[in-house]
């Protein structure tokens, strides 16, 4: 049973990071829509500018993986210590 329980937390835990980090990309791509004094729509269908969809996709890229690093990081809430770990902290006193 604690097996299945960790599974359902696991899935629960990866759904709403999913979540959270879907809305950081879009509140990430809303601000550099903000911030730029051109059509970004304009530039790239119609003028077909394919350095500034670089530059977009690009500044899109990075901030998915600062979004995903922060997901991905450890924290003291949702991982306790396992034994070998414990074991290892207390060798090193």
């Amino acid at each position: 049973m604690n097996y299945l329980m960790s599974i359902l937390y696991s899935i629960c835990e990866t759904a709403i990071f999913s979540f959270v980090g879907i809305i950081l990309m879009g509140i990430g791509f809303l601000l550099i829509k903000l911030f730029t004094p051109f059509s970004i729509k304009k530039e790239i269908e119609e003028d077909q500018n394919t350095s500034l969809a670089i530059i977009i996709g690009s500044i899109i890229l990075g901030i998915s993986i600062i979004v995903a690093s922060v997901i991905m990081s450890p924290s003291s809430i949702t991982r306790t210590p396992t034994p070998s770990t414990k074991v290892q902290s207390d060798l090193q006193k």
